[in-house]
């Protein structure tokens, strides 16, 4: 059985998608003949608070627990002194010493272990590594100094090294259109030591090819390959007999809106529709967005005429949204062709057979699985908004449902592309 030691500094209990990706291979590897060693920080405390990432460990050694085939090295958090300032004092004091601290971890740990409040991770496997072989070494990021890690630990034990892209690093769009010392620092910086993780990588994996093309700009002679996200199966099954709610027409959101989504195109593709069928009965429920303030806000001053059909909700547990998604008739995705990253949610609502509505066509690896998919309509703009609400509302009033046209989904759920991976491991 081939092992591969994965450096994964988000991991459940932590609740991330950048934590459920090494999860699931974790989880799924076993089964295809590959042992995962995971290296990651030991999690407590959760409470899906920006605090969380801060506050020390409740336990104060290592631990390290093996069972079917997989094995997980937690390692204790300590906080630096960044962090004791923002849990003794909140985040409106000492604000500049906070931030000077900030500006000197961001650019110096990476030269620097110092500097370097996630060092303790290498150091554990770096011990793990003294007495336990392995055939690979992985870092999954970002954080992206796990890179680092990877490869000083391939050099030392000479072990082939792969790192995995969750988003891209300094070719990542909104990173790329950085201004004053940001682009700077993103494009000579953090770009130098990119290019020297990515010169000796053995293979980089990326979880939307879209992003391959900039790295292999970055350095051509570069292997790459695709391991996408995905949906877990079992939590999909919890909720598969959960039928289509048919007293309104029920439009869904789950999970962040940033401010590069193109948010404002939709809500006046549903204004427009509005204004063609006044009396529509009708629903948008945007699930767990009410730990975004900023963003409910910008939702509600759009259009006032419209904010009797918009509903939000605070964070709900995993089978709760899932049955809400679920019940739902149409799902909304939100995009942005100019800073173009693939959106984890796409795969649940894949494999929830629900219509799905995009926001808008992200030109690229999105409208590559809605097109493979059939998933939905892939709109450009405000019009095609309005006119596929329209079609997906008079089916409704027809058949108290919008059908489900997703087809060949299955092969992105995370168990599969998990054996995708084993498949790219049994290669090196």
């Amino acid at each position: 059985m081939k092992r591969i030691l994965i450096f994964a500094h988000d991991f459940p209990p932590y609740n991330s998608v950048g934590a459920f990706r090494p999860y699931s291979w974790y989880k799924y590897l076993p089964e295809a003949g590959v042992h995962p060693i995971i290296v990651t920080r030991h999690w407590d405390n959760i409470q899906n608070d920006p605090l969380d990432y801060v506050i020390s460990s409740n336990a104060k050694e290592i631990s390290i627990v093996t069972e079917a085939n997989a094995t997980i090295i937690r390692v204790p958090y300590k906080s630096n002194l960044r962090d004791r300032i923002l849990l003794n004092y909140g985040n409106k004091k000492y604000v500049l010493v906070r931030k000077i601290l900030s500006f000197l971890a961001l650019i110096l740990a990476y030269p620097i272990s110092l500097f370097d409040n996630k060092w303790s991770l290498f150091r554990a496997a770096d011990n793990y590594l003294k007495s336990n072989a392995v055939d690979l070494i992985l870092a999954s990021g970002e954080p992206f100094i796990l890179f680092k890690y990877a490869r000083l630990l391939a050099k030392k034990y000479k072990v082939p090294y792969l790192l995995d892209y969750r988003d891209g690093w300094t070719s990542k769009d909104d990173n790329l259109k950085a201004s004053g010392l940001n682009r700077i620092l993103n494009n000579y910086w953090f770009r130098f030591f990119e290019k020297k993780y990515l010169q000796e990588a053995k293979l980089v994996i990326t979880s939307n090819p879209f992003e391959q093309e900039k790295l292999k700009h970055l350095v051509s002679s570069i292997q790459t390959a695709t391991v996408f996200n995905g949906y877990i199966e079992e939590e999909i099954e919890e909720v598969k007999q959960v039928q289509q709610k048919s007293d309104k027409f029920r439009i869904a959101f789950a999970g962040t809106i940033y401010p590069y989504h193109r948010l404002e195109d939709f809500l006046e593709g549903f204004s427009i529709f509005i204004h063609r069928i006044p009396d529509a009965n009708t629903e948008i429920h945007f699930l767990g967005i009410e730990y975004q303030p900023d963003q409910v806000q910008r939702i509600k001053n759009y259009d006032a005429a419209i904010n009797k059909y918009i509903h939000t909700t605070p964070r709900l547990p995993k089978r709760m949204l899932f049955t809400q998604l679920a019940e739902s008739n149409l799902l909304l995705v939100l995009t942005n062709p100019e800073n173009r990253l693939l959106p984890a949610k796409i795969y649940e609502y894949l494999a929830l057979e629900r219509k799905v509505l995009v926001s808008v066509n992200d030109e690229s690896d999105l409208q590559m699985i809605v097109n493979e998919t059939n998933a939905g309509y892939n709109c450009s703009d405000a019009k095609e908004i309005a006119l596929s609400l329209e079609e997906a509302y008079f089916e409704f009033k027809q058949t108290g449902k919008v059908s489900s046209t997703a087809t060949n989904y299955k092969s992105y759920s995370r168990k599969n592309q998990a054996f995708n991976l084993a498949k790219l491991l049994e290669r090196l």
